[in-house]
């Protein structure tokens, strides 16, 4: 079934509201797993929202707490999180780099005292909104072998990257240091898929596996081999050493663990263009170089070469038009919500109905 994302937000706020987060909180959080339901990334979104809720009652996550700057230069920022919602932490300190680099040109910031922040692009296109190049990424609970190794010692530890191109929707880079993010895993199992493709996954001895189980048991490939690996020990070192926060193999499950905070590592930054040249002359380049990208001849069975985060725009934009398709297991999830905090759960859209 598809739903507005107007009630959607309405709805997941009220539920944020109701487990006890300001609304501050409540709105930013609400805002990222609806961004990543319209851009198509329905494992970082709605999917997650009963295991936030009860995070946030339970205690482990901190509410109505806001960030503290521990130490700050005109182009740097040390954060402490508090143990704040991840959606709204990572929010303060994207606002906090923007601003920043509206005066300084650029700046950059490490979070510790952090939770699981959602889907990163949320972050880098609020940059791309402001004229500015934006980076944003996390550590997270190993789950990830690195390269010659049986173990998960490493995070699927995302990264993205927003760049504005003028009339262009924005070029947006949102990518786990895994083959595809754990979400993905734990929606297949949530839906009850018996199978996921080749090259996921490994089981606990090391060995490839398609069963969604099997991979929650065992631990998710690096992309790329290597490179993979290198790149989510990189992001572990940013977001940990820097911040002080949790290293991956320390980190406690988000999914599992409801008495320990998780104690998360964000590093953020921005660049404003402004600061190197104008930015309609830095969008006419870069719109220039995507056309010419657009413009390659697509390969035997490949309809176009697309632009990094072209799809998902693509999708956020059917979206908001035709509404948000939600998995049954999902919506059973927000029925349980709404019974468990006295709201109403949101209507499904009939056929004639505008999202």
């Amino acid at each position: 079934m598809r739903y507005s994302q107007h009630y959607l937000r309405q709805f997941t706020e009220q539920v944020f509201l109701k487990a006890g987060l300001s609304p501050r909180e409540a709105t930013c959080s609400a805002e990222n797993l609806l961004t990543a339901e319209l851009r198509g990334h329905g494992s970082h979104g709605l999917s997650r929202l009963r295991t936030y809720a009860k995070r946030v009652t339970t205690g482990v996550v901190a509410a109505g707490v806001e960030p503290q700057i521990e130490s700050e230069t005109g182009g740097s920022l040390l954060i402490n999180g508090r143990n704040a919602m991840g959606a709204a932490v990572g929010t303060y300190a994207m606002e906090k780099c923007i601003a920043k680099a509206r005066r300084h040109g650029s700046c950059f910031a490490a979070v510790g005292g952090g939770n699981h922040f959602g889907i990163a692009a949320y972050y880098t296109m609020k940059a791309a909104e402001a004229g500015m190049i934006g980076l944003a990424m996390s550590n997270a609970p190993a789950s990830i072998v690195p390269t010659g190794g049986m173990a998960p010692m490493l995070g699927t530890n995302p990264l993205s990257i927003a760049i504005p191109a003028g009339a262009r929707a924005p070029l947006v880079l949102d990518m786990a240091s895994s083959v595809v993010a754990q979400g993905k895993v734990i929606l297949a199992l949530k839906e009850g898929a018996s199978s996921i493709p080749e090259g996921w996954a490994v089981d606990q001895r090391g060995i490839p596996t398609t069963d969604p189980a099997e991979a929650m048991r065992g631990a998710m490939l690096p992309f790329g081999g290597p490179k993979g690996y290198a790149l989510a020990l990189i992001i572990d070192i940013l977001c940990s050493s820097l911040s002080g926060a949790l290293s991956s193999p320390n980190i406690r499950s988000y999914w599992k663990d409801f008495e320990r905070p998780q104690d998360l590592g964000f590093f953020m930054g921005v660049w404003d263009i402004s600061s190197f040249l104008p930015l309609a002359v830095f969008e006419q380049r870069t719109a220039a170089l995507l056309d010419e990208m657009k413009s390659c001849p697509p390969a035997p069975g490949v309809e176009e070469v697309l632009i990094p985060g072209e799809l998902e725009h693509r999708h956020s934009e059917a979206a908001k038009t035709q509404g948000i398709l939600l998995p049954d297991a999902v919506v059973e999830d927000l029925n349980c919500l709404a019974n468990d905090f006295g709201i109403a759960p949101p209507a499904a859209l009939e056929h004639a109905e505008v999202a």
